[in-house]
């Protein structure tokens, strides 16, 4: 049974063209030709973590980090440092509050920096940003799938402290990327194409829904009641950006992958 949904869609992991160069800019740079921090209520620290010292120390409620950029940037990250399970941060772009949450933001694997007590690193919970157990003295990158950004605010809601490393941009996607279930694998194919494209399971479906979010992790399209092994999309009046689809069975998902609307 096929079903249509409008979208043209380019899946997986998207890079950056040739001439993009990915850079990290430490939270202590005084370089302003790509961007400026501007700080408030915290200080900086060192914590023996020789890549990223010192970094900037928030804690408690109200103390922030503002990146604002020379030119607007997509997809742009940030780096943490320490974020215990009492640490929360929320996260604002051209300052609008930002939701994270799988479909706005992505984090890489954390990185060792010291005496860390457990495998887990950060995760989005309720929107926000925190750690799911003790300190984890490690850094992990936090990218951001938003294009034309101009500012990010990091904002310290509760904790005891953790570090505000930097920013890095024209990286590309990384993080969780493609989430395909033990019992569903899905493909999308052509890629791209601007008038229609299918997605196909390597098991039946039943009853299943496909939703389709934008990179604010907003639903701009959802179709229901999905049987069999494919479902056909074309574009409809989307805007190009990035964008996510997400396929559910009984409330459970099953698959997630990162796909681009383009105007070709």
């Amino acid at each position: 049974m096929k079903t249509k949904l409008f979208l043209t869609i380019v899946s997986a992991f998207i890079g950056f063209t040739a001439n993009s160069q990915c850079h990290y800019i430490p939270s202590t740079s005084t370089a302003t030709d790509t961007l400026s921090y501007s700080f408030s209520g915290g200080s900086f620290q060192s914590f023996g973590c020789a890549p990223i010292d010192p970094t900037y120390w928030l804690s408690g409620n109200g103390n922030s980090v503002t990146v604002t950029f020379v030119n607007p940037e997509s997809y742009p990250s940030f780096r943490v440092w320490g974020v215990n399970n009492d640490d929360t941060a929320s996260v604002d772009i051209n300052s609008v509050s930002y939701p994270l949450n799988a479909s706005s933001a992505s984090y890489d694997t954390k990185v060792v920096c010291g005496s860390s007590p457990g495998p887990n690193g950060i995760i989005f919970s309720g929107g926000k940003l925190t750690g799911p157990s003790l300190a984890n003295y490690s850094y992990q990158n936090v990218q951001l799938n938003a294009t034309n950004v101009t500012t990010i605010t990091v904002n310290g809601l509760s904790g005891a402290g953790w570090g505000f490393a930097g920013v890095s941009v024209n990286c590309p996607l990384t993080g969780i990327g493609s989430l395909n279930t033990n019992r569903h694998q899905f493909t999308i194919f052509p890629n791209p194409l601007s008038i229609e494209t299918t997605l196909q399971t390597d098991n039946l479906l039943r009853n299943a829904t496909l939703t389709v979010d934008n990179c604010f992790g907003q639903t701009v399209k959802q179709i229901k009641n999905i049987s069999g092994q494919t479902v056909v999309l074309s574009r409809d009046n989307l805007p190009s950006g990035l964008y996510f689809v997400r396929l559910t069975e009984n409330n459970k998902t099953l698959a997630v992958d990162k796909l681009v609307i383009t105007d070709k």
